[in-house]
């Protein structure tokens, strides 16, 4: 039980059947300890509590004003294929009807379908429109989200493509995918600073591609490859507008209809940044320069690459020794007191 005070207004937190809620009182600390001691009266006289058995808030409601309110402060928009699906599956039921055992449902069959990791980020898009309902009064009770388990998600996937594999893919590319191949393959770009770059946003004197908005909200530079820069002279160049118009959709039907083509089996379009990476790191073997490249917030996310750079170690061993004076020790015989062999020492090439 508590009594709280959050942005000039009292609230009372209490339990209910093992239930932790929350209720928005008023202006003052009086008022809220009146209703928190009426509340623990009806609980413990086994009452229903007309306030909240009142509550006709739909889940569509909470989810609007979400996308209203706070939409614009999400840095991926990830959540907005995922809202339509969620709203069809618990849009017109009343947020306190909407139980953990239904959304363990929905996210089971979601797991089936796809992955637990898509289960888990609409798991998420869900847990966070309830607990911005409850920060704004919408809503009372415990968050659903909350009693729901997770299955066990699979090791980090990062699947790339070989030389070879690479010169089948962009052969079979049709027009209007394949400069944006060229771009993913010469950039390792997320799909959406693709489709979102412009004009305005690349120096083609400099060689420079700018990323004004990415995943992790810092803006980053990129070196232009030649050859992407001789590909984007064939598309232009122009003084404004995006560089590549497909939408998403039409992306992802270009490319899943060219890898199949290709006969190019479990790769997805954000695997073209796993390749970029890859092949980077294993020509370049560097790590911070990739980081910078890729926009990782954090250097362990771009460690993941590091295991490809082992296996030029020893070459580059082999580099590093043919510089350093050092000869191999000689083994030379131990005489005994009668002159026969008693074993050998070990005498140093160095002087």
């Amino acid at each position: 039980m508590a009594i709280f005070k959050k942005q000039g207004v009292w609230w009372i937190d209490y339990r209910v059947d093992g239930r932790r809620l929350r209720e928005k009182v008023g202006p003052t600390w009086s008022l809220a300890k009146e209703v928190l001691h009426r509340r623990l009266k009806e609980r413990s006289e086994n009452k229903f509590f007309p306030e909240r058995t009142t509550n006709n808030t739909t889940f569509q409601k909470i989810a609007d004003k979400y996308v209203e309110l706070h939409g614009q402060y999400l840095k991926s928009r990830t959540w907005q294929w995922m809202l339509p699906k969620i709203n069809a599956a618990f849009g017109k039921r009343k947020v306190t009807d909407i139980k953990p055992g239904e959304i363990q449902q929905f996210y089971n069959e979601i797991t089936d379908r796809t992955s637990t990791a898509n289960a888990t980020r609409h798991l998420v898009v869900i847990s966070a429109i309830f607990n911005k309902a409850l920060a704004w009064g919408d809503f009372y009770g415990r968050n659903p989200c909350i009693g729901v388990r997770k299955g066990p998600q699979a090791a980090n996937r990062m699947r790339y493509l070989t030389l070879g594999e690479i010169r089948i893919l962009l052969k079979s590319a049709p027009p209007r995918l394949y400069p944006v191949l060229v771009c993913a393959l010469l950039t390792g770009m997320r799909r959406g600073e693709i489709l979102n770059l412009r004009w305005e946003h690349i120096d083609l004197e400099r060689g420079i591609i700018y990323i004004l908005q990415s995943k992790s909200g810092r803006p980053r530079e990129i070196p232009m490859a030649s050859q992407l820069r001789d590909e984007l002279l064939t598309l232009g160049p122009m003084e404004s507008g995006v560089i590549f118009p497909l939408p998403v959709i039409t992306l992802c039907r270009l490319f899943k209809k060219t890898i199949n083509e290709a006969s190019i089996s479990g790769f997805r379009f954000h695997d073209t940044r796993h390749t970029f990476a890859s092949h980077y790191i294993m020509r370049t073997h560097d790590l911070p320069a990739l980081q910078g490249i890729l926009g990782h917030s954090t250097p362990a996310m771009t460690m993941r690459y590091a295991h490809l750079s082992s296996g030029h170690l020893a070459a580059n061993m082999k580099t590093f020794e043919s510089a350093i004076p050092i000869k191999p020790q000689i083994s030379a015989p131990i005489l005994t007191l009668d002159g026969h062999p008693g074993g050998h020492q070990a005498i140093s090439a160095i002087p």
